[in-house]
């Protein structure tokens, strides 16, 4: 059995999510939720920049209004490291919580997962990070109840099973993980995003199309994932633009924490790909946001998997408003790599490695990393580290030929 049939044997039909509550105004319905899993004391996570935020504010008032005990933690990091999650952990183990809330993007999310996890738990950090990095171990039992609260749309936290992590180390991301993650509630709040900086609404939604493209082209998918990858996909297509021109567009910003919402859906039970096999260096060799790596590497990471599954890029093609009328399937597939970055250049991302200021010298620790990121296994196309040394390349030059 290759690699490749290992995971669609072990995902097939495999799919669950969170209870999820969708639309304006959702997140003041926390304290009821919470209350209603049994919990009494919770321990809220988020990060500095978001503490005095509505987000959290209204989540405080909710949960003090249902005489919820409430503790919060501040200081959950943006990219966070095993160093970061220890810190954590450590609050956590010593608070006696029966409940947590993550609020922010996904790293206050996913450092709520983890600090749920290991609290519950105690382990080292790599026990249930998936081989060959990890020991691969199954979380053993039941979690507290966990609620997330979304504040960006793009990581799909709220709805995913992974918590990502850097080793500070050797500058790897890694992810501990299990369906046991998967927090209890979801609260999609579109308001709660409205205060996103444009290059951040940028990058955030950029991470939300790579989720879908990687779902749908995934050796694991499964009409289920297809369905929600590509409504996300149209969505994205449609208010990814507009919302990063206006923050205030709230018709955009419904239509991109659905997206958000459809495509974390779709990728946590699909898998993702080579797009975030080789991200994931970028931010943890070269410290560039995670959005922002989904959108450059996307381009190249397409075109290499052409022709692997053409039909379902020229599917892409369509979702994302080409033109294909009259086009043979493969030169519509080739029409993706170039739509997605021309829609990242249109919001203001970078487009090449070069532009951003990545050292070309790093290719081979960020190609020796990238083929063990578990994420690779998943790519319709699994590529030589030759081969991903030719993709970073590309990457620094925006060659697409």
């Amino acid at each position: 059995m290759t690699e490749q049939d290992k995971i669609k044997y072990e995902t097939a039909f495999t799919m669950a999510t969170s209870s999820i509550k969708y639309g304006p105004g959702v997140t003041r319905e926390v304290g009821y939720d919470m209350k209603k899993l049994g919990s009494s004391r919770v321990m809220v996570v988020t990060d500095p920049n978001l503490s005095d935020s509505e987000p959290v504010t209204v989540s405080l008032q909710a949960l003090r209004e249902v005489n919820i005990e409430t503790v919060l933690f501040d200081r959950a990091r943006v990219e966070p490291t095993d160093t970061s999650f220890k810190e954590v952990i450590k609050f956590a183990s010593s608070g006696n919580f029966d409940g947590f809330i993550g609020i922010g993007g996904g790293s206050s999310m996913d450092t709520a997962k983890i600090a749920n996890l290991f609290s519950t738990y105690p382990a080292e950090l790599l026990t249930y990070v998936n081989a060959p990095i990890g020991k691969g171990q199954p979380v053993p039992g039941p979690l507290k109840p966990m609620i997330a609260i979304p504040t960006t749309a793009g990581t799909g936290s709220e709805v995913t099973i992974w918590a990502v992590i850097t080793n500070t180390k050797d500058n790897y991301k890694m992810a501990p993980g299990g369906w046991k993650l998967l927090p209890k509630v979801a609260l999609v709040d579109p308001m709660m995003t409205v205060s996103m900086p444009p290059l951040l609404t940028a990058a955030t939604g950029m991470d939300a199309l790579s989720h879908a493209v990687e779902a749908y082209c995934n050796v694991a998918a499964m009409p289920q994932t297809d369905a929600l990858a590509m409504a996300a996909i149209r969505l994205i297509a449609k208010h990814l633009g507009p919302a990063a021109a206006n923050g205030s567009n709230i018709e955009a910003r419904e239509g991109m924490a659905m997206a958000s919402l459809e495509a974390g859906m779709a990728f946590s039970s699909a898998g993702c790909g080579g797009i975030h096999a080789l991200g994931h260096q970028l931010s943890s060799q070269c410290g560039m946001p995670h959005g922002m790596a989904m959108a450059i590497m996307m381009p190249p990471l397409m075109k290499f998997n052409l022709i692997a599954c053409v039909d379902r890029l020229a599917d892409i093609a369509a979702a994302m408003g080409e033109k294909i009328e009259g086009l043979s399937k493969r030169e519509a597939a080739e029409k993706t790599s170039l739509a997605v970055r021309q829609l990242s250049k249109s919001i203001g991302l970078p487009t090449t490695l070069t532009e951003y200021g990545a050292d070309s010298k790093l290719i081979p620790s960020l190609a020796k990393w990238a083929l063990k990121d578990g994420d690779l296994p998943g790519n319709p196309r699994v590529p030589t580290l030759e081969q991903i040394e030719e993709l970073y390349k590309e990457a620094f030059t925006g060659s697409l030929d």
